[in-house]
C-alpha cells in the first residue's frame, strides 16, 4: 500500500515565506530602479581603485598635500578624457563634412548616367540622408540633444564625487567592514585574502589599461599614415578591443585595413601586417603579465566582456572584466590554503575520515 506523504506548514514558516519572497521581490525592483546609480557607484570604484597608486605616489611628497594629490589625478584624467573626446569628436566632424559634400555629388553623376536614379531622385535622397546623419548621433532633435546632454553631465559629475570619495575613504570602508569579523585569524586571512588578490588583479588590469592605450596610439599613428579618415575614432575602437585575448587586436583593426584598401591593395596589405606585428607584442605580453599577476582564461573574459555589454553597454563590458579578473584571482588565492586547512583539519581515524571513491576494478 502506498504511503501518503503529509507536510505541515505552521503559520509562522508559512509567513516567513511570503515574508522572504515580498522581501526578494523588493530588493529586485530596487535593483532594477537604481541600476543607473549602481553602475555610477560600481565604475567609481573601478577608477579610483585604478588612479589610487598615483594618488598614492603623488601624497609621498612632502609638498603635496592628499587633497591635492588626489586634485591633480582628477584633472590629468579629465584633461586626457577631453583630449580624447576632442579628437574623436573633431575627426568624426571632418570625416562628416567630407561625407556631406562628397555623396550628393557622386549621386549628381549618378543621375545624369541614368534615367532610373532620376526617377528615384538619387540626389534629393542622399542629400536629405546625409544632412540627417548629424541630428541622429547627436541624439535627435535640439531639446533631446539639450536633454541628453544633461543627464549625461549630471552622470558625469557624480561619478566625478563618487571617484574622489573612494580614492579618499575607500581604505577605511574596507578596513572598517573587515573589522565586522570578530574572529582575528579568520579577520587576518580574509584581510590578506583580498589584499593580494586585488593587488593581484588591478596589476593585471593596470597593465592592460596601458597596453590599450599603446595599442590605441599605434593604430592612431597607422591610420594617419595610410591616410585612414576618422583615425581618432578608429584608434580608440582598436584600444577597446584590445581587452579582448586572442585575436581582439585583429578584429579592432579590421576597419582601418578596409579603408586602407579602398586607396590601393599594397596599402592594405602594409596595415594588415603591421597590426599582426602588433598582435605579436600582444601575445607576448599577455603571457609575460599571466606570469606575473593571475591567467585569467580567454573564455572568462570573453563571456564576462559580452554579458557586461548585453546589459550595461560598454561600460558594464569594462567592469564586468575587471570583475572577473578580480573574481578569478580572489578564488586562486583562497584555493591552495583552504584545501591545506581541511586537509590538516581531517581526523587521523581512517573510519572517520571520508570514504574514498572506487576506482576501476
Amino acid at each position: 500500500m502506498a504511503r501518503t506523504l503529509r507536510v505541515r506548514l505552521s503559520v509562522r514558516s508559512a509567513l516567513a515565506l511570503v515574508f522572504g519572497l515580498g522581501l526578494t521581490f523588493l530588493f529586485l525592483e530596487i535593483a532594477r530602479d537604481a541600476e543607473r546609480v549602481i553602475a555610477w557607484a560600481l565604475s567609481a570604484m573601478a577608477i579610483a581603485a585604478l588612479v589610487y597608486p598615483a594618488v598614492d605616489w603623488l601624497a609621498h611628497f612632502r609638498f603635496v598635500p592628499r587633497a591635492v594629490a588626489v586634485l591633480l589625478t582628477a584633472l590629468l584624467l579629465l584633461g586626457t578624457l577631453g583630449f580624447v573626446g576632442y579628437k574623436i569628436v573633431n575627426d568624426v566632424s571632418d570625416a562628416m563634412s567630407s561625407l556631406q559634400q562628397a555623396a550628393p555629388q557622386r549621386a549628381g553623376e549618378l543621375e545624369q548616367n541614368s534615367e532610373f536614379f532620376r526617377e528615384l531622385k538619387l540626389k534629393e535622397r542622399v542629400t536629405n540622408l546625409v544632412n540627417a546623419i548629424p541630428e541622429r548621433l547627436a541624439g535627435g532633435g535640439a531639446s533631446e540633444a539639450i536633454k541628453s546632454a544633461a543627464t549625461q553631465g549630471v552622470a558625469f559629475l557624480a561619478g566625478l564625487i563618487l571617484t574622489i570619495f573612494f580614492v579618499l575613504y575607500g581604505t577605511r570602508l574596507i578596513d572598517g567592514g573587515l573589522s565586522l569579523i570578530d574572529d582575528d585569524e579568520t579577520r587576518l586571512r580574509t584581510a590578506f585574502v583580498i589584499r593580494d588578490g586585488s593587488r593581484r588583479a588591478l596589476f593585471f588590469a593596470r597593465v592592460k589599461l596601458w597596453e590599450a592605450v599603446v595599442e590605441a596610439l599605434l593604430a592612431f599613428a597607422i591610420a594617419r599614415a595610410a591616410g585612414v579618415p576618422g583615425a581618432a575614432a578608429l584608434a580608440v575602437w582598436v584600444g577597446l578591443w584590445s581587452f579582448l585575448p586572442i585575436a581582439g587586436v585583429l578584429i579592432g583593426a579590421l576597419p582601418i585595413v578596409v579603408f586602407a584598401g579602398a586607396h590601393t591593395f599594397e596599402r592594405a596589405v602594409v596595415v594588415g601586417g603591421c597590426f599582426v606585428l602588433i598582435l605579436i607584442g600582444d601575445w607576448w605580453l599577455n603571457r609575460w603579465l599571466e606570469r606575473r599577476s593571475v591567467h585569467v582564461g580567454s573564455f572568462a573574459i570573453v563571456l564576462a566582456a559580452f554579458a557586461g555589454l548585453e546589459l550595461y553597454g560598454l561600460n558594464g563590458a569594462l567592469l564586468f572584466v575587471l570583475g572577473a579578473v578580480l573574481a578569478v584571482s580572489i578564488i586562486s588565492e583562497i584555493g591552495p590554503e583552504e584545501v591545506a586547512e581541511v586537509l590538516a583539519a581531517s581526523p587521523s581515524d581512517p573510519e572517520m575520515a571520508a570514504p574514498a571513491v572506487p576506482g576501476p576494478e
